[in-house]
């Protein structure tokens, strides 16, 4: 089952479930579209409503969902970087309005000169989740979605002393910069998360390729970590990290005119034009 929110011209937005192109909208039937999430395990439908193009599709999320990204978590990704594993995960939030659409333009940063691409999978909570263990961590699991983390990274390291102090918000959280969707894929239709491979294409070009066994952290270890200090709430998302193959590594960042696409089987894909 495949789970949407999405804009229609002239009315206000809407949200349910997504097949071939159409939508069997059940905005009547829930709040919002946490409350559709929470109560996924009871949903029933055909789907036989209106049909609505890719470029209705908005980002599947709540709008007082928390986002979640995990940092340096594919082993592939640290090496590029340079840089050393951590002893457990390290996570930075995204809020709303840093989200867009799967298809829609994004508008080149104007306050840093480098911008850049970040192919995710993101897993999204269905059940509440308040200090759950490894064994039980994929119960509060939903299913799965794209995020293409995109980074303002000459904005990231700033001057403290004889060192930097390391700005997670100006970096991450860009107005209309991260692309998430294009729908919410249960587990039972994606299949096995361990065979799920993200790969990101620049203007066609293959510039990452990973499976989650190249993650240091997996998700029962982020779910029981991230419990562990908040309630995950249905509705809520934790992207689970990048592979190598980032723009800064290949010193090939993103100019206007760019076309950035990530993909995986089972999922779908996200297709974003830098303007």
């Amino acid at each position: 089952m495949k789970f949407v929110r999405y804009s229609m011209p002239g009315r206000a937005e809407g949200q349910g479930v997504y097949s071939n192109g159409r939508v069997a909208d059940l905005s009547r039937s829930y709040v919002g579209f946490d409350d559709m999430l929470a109560d996924s395990d009871n949903i029933r439908t055909t789907v036989e409503g209106a049909e609505v193009g890719s470029t209705n599709l908005l980002p599947p999320v709540g709008r007082t969902s928390k986002i979640l990204c995990m940092a340096v978590n594919y082993r592939s990704h640290i090496n590029e970087q340079h840089a050393d594993q951590t002893k457990e995960p390290i996570l930075f939030a995204k809020f709303y309005s840093s989200l867009t659409g799967p298809y829609a333009d994004i508008p080149r940063f104007i306050v840093s000169d480098i911008m850049d691409y970040e192919g995710e999978i993101a897993v999204v909570i269905g059940k509440r989740a308040k200090g759950v263990g490894r064994s039980d961590a994929w119960d509060h699991v939903l299913g799965y979605t794209l995020l293409n983390d995109m980074s303002a990274r000459s904005l990231f390291r700033v001057p403290q002393g004889n060192g930097v102090m390391l700005d997670w918000f100006s970096c991450k959280t860009m107005d209309r910069s991260t692309p998430v969707g294009p729908w919410i894929v249960t587990k039972d239709e994606a299949g096995d998360f361990a065979s799920i491979r993200i790969e990101t294409f620049l203007n066609g070009s293959k510039v990452q390729s990973a499976d989650p066994s190249d993650m240091v952290f997996d998700v029962p270890k982020i779910l029981e970590h991230v419990s562990s200090r908040v309630t995950l709430d249905p509705g809520d998302i934790i992207s689970t990290g990048t592979p190598a193959g980032v723009g800064v590594a290949r010193k090939r960042t993103l100019e206007k005119g760019d076309v950035v696409r990530v993909e995986a089987e089972g999922i779908g894909y996200l297709e974003n034009r830098i303007v």
